[in-house]
């Protein structure tokens, strides 16, 4: 279950927009509720804010928040090359 900390530091890297990138990865690895549907939003929405339990929606939605914070690392070291650069 992701902890009240926790959440504050994955809105941080996610910037509000998580669920549809949650969606995408659950699909890719063909993970479906116990009907064989996909998860909906809402769903992974509640398990995001501790209303309910489901190990492989956390295991995506942190699979999600390494590759967010890959990319604001990558996105941070440009930046930084970039600004030696010019100084």
């Amino acid at each position: 279950m992701i902890t009240e900390i926790e959440r504050k530091e994955l809105r941080e890297i996610f910037q509000g927009h998580y669920a549809e990138d949650v969606l995408n990865i659950l699909k890719e690895k063909k993970i479906t509720n116990r009907n064989g549907k996909s998860y909906n939003i809402q769903y992974i929405r509640m398990i995001f804010q501790g209303v309910r339990k489901n190990l492989d929606i956390e295991a995506a939605i942190w699979q999600l928040a390494r590759e967010r914070k890959e990319e604001i690392d990558q996105r941070n070291l440009a930046k930084d090359k970039i600004l030696k650069r010019t100084i």
